[in-house]
């Protein structure tokens, strides 16, 4: 049945609002589809008692979400139940035009309800990340293909956000076939970033370096995630050992911002091997553009991603990167090129190691340091790369164009 001319309704789900790109995306489109032509109501669950809230940058961007205490991150056959009623309900009263849904438990549970309550509802779902390695045991993964490949025979238009990501999807594990699937790259305000490079933070770098550290001399590296496995900073912890046993250390600092279920092993690790006093556990921070404006570069170990957003985040307040060559890193930080040193590659717009690679990562720190000339202009490609890539009317427009794309599709318009 086509439209009325009342607004196209939009019910966007994800798990939870912990730190994070999917978060920031789902509030940001619930956000800019919330006009005359578009209604948004987002629905979400609740955050880990070890990971960072972003509920607050829903209520900076004036969106007030349906909380679902029932639905988060872990499995629970009872709490599961209960957030696919609650969501069946949503569904039933709001009679939502599109469902859209980011993370794999609110796809699950969002596009089951969707189809108990009516099949007129156009169903979208996000894939944010590489899921099907890295994360779970080798059944599990299988048992989360299977369940990924019979919700896409039900699924309108699945969005993954890199050309990797699109390979894995249709190729690599064969969820769907390649007409349901569209690339739909990350988009964010990026001015922030960009207007906090040109003016540091001065009190922002005294908070993230150690007490004792020379601020005028220091080289002040971040990185920045949850503590946890997936993202590996012993790795980092490793090659700072391994800088300081060789006595080549020199200027160099870390400011890890975040924090998780590994905060107090990695601390231990650092202490035992004698890097505490080079390593700063700074906490999650709130103000994240004068974050990346105080460091001289980035630095990213995980052994998993789809599209990194502190990558995004540090190209865009032209800071240089060095990171695992994982997941969707090689499609930000560009293929590798002739001028490679040691065990790290030089990409278009930043270094790549391979991971878990303590001695490439150490490597690739130094570099970053010692010259400035060559990272100044990788930096600057990178910088202007990213803000006519990743942009926020980038994501508005591409994100409009398929719904109204799948909306024709089923005769709604």
């Amino acid at each position: 049945m086509p439209l009325s001319r009342d607004p196209i309704r939009i019910l966007r789900i994800i798990a939870r609002l912990n730190i994070g790109g999917p978060a920031i995306q789902a509030v940001t489109l619930t956000r800019k589809f919330s006009d005359d032509r578009f209604e948004s109501l987002l629905v979400t669950g609740s955050v880990g008692s070890n990971e960072g809230d972003m509920g607050y940058l829903a209520k900076d961007a004036g969106v007030k979400p349906v909380y679902l205490p029932e639905l988060g991150r872990a499995l629970s056959s009872t709490r599961d139940l209960c957030a696919f009623l609650q969501i069946r309900n949503i569904i039933g009263r709001y009679r939502p035009h599109i469902l859209h849904t980011h993370t794999a438990k609110a796809g699950t549970l969002g596009r089951l309800a969707a189809l108990t309550v009516s099949r007129k509802v156009a169903t979208v779902h996000t894939f944010h990340g590489h899921v099907f390695h890295g994360y779970f045991s080798r059944w599990k993964s299988a048992l989360f293909i299977l369940i990924e490949r019979m919700l896409a025979l039900f699924t309108d238009r699945i969005v993954v956000i890199s050309q990797s990501q699109h390979h894995e999807i249709c190729r690599t594990h064969r969820i769907s076939p390649v007409d349901k699937v569209r690339i739909v790259p990350l988009g964010f305000e990026l001015a922030p970033f960009l207007e906090a490079a040109k003016r540091p933070d001065l009190k922002m770098r005294k908070q993230l370096l150690p007490a004792h550290a020379d601020n005028d001399n220091a080289f002040l590296i971040g990185c920045i995630g949850r503590l946890t496995a997936i993202k590996n900073h012993q790795m980092l912890i490793d090659a700072v050992h391994l800088l300081k046993k060789e006595n080549r250390l020199n200027h160099l600092y870390v400011a890890v911002v975040g924090g998780g279920e590994l905060e107090g092993s990695l601390r231990e690790s650092a202490s035992a091997l004698g890097v505490d006093d080079r390593i700063h556990f700074c906490g999650w921070h709130v103000d994240m553009p004068a974050v990346y404006g105080a460091l001289d570069a980035v630095v990213l170990t995980s052994r998993n991603e789809g599209t990194p957003v502190t990558i995004i985040e540090a190209m865009a307040a032209g800071k240089p990167v060095a990171a695992t060559a994982v997941g969707g890193v090689g499609d930000l930080l560009g293929t590798s090129t002739a001028g490679s040193a040691g065990e790290f590659f030089q990409g278009q717009r930043g270094l790549m190691v391979p991971s878990d690679k303590p001695r490439a990562l150490a490597e690739a720190l130094l570099y970053l340091y010692k010259n400035p000339a060559q990272v100044d202009d990788v930096k600057e490609k990178a910088q202007k790369w990213v803000l006519e890539n990743y942009g926020i009317d980038r994501l508005v427009d591409d994100v409009k164009k398929l719904y109204l794309n799948v909306l024709s599709e089923k005769q709604m318009l």
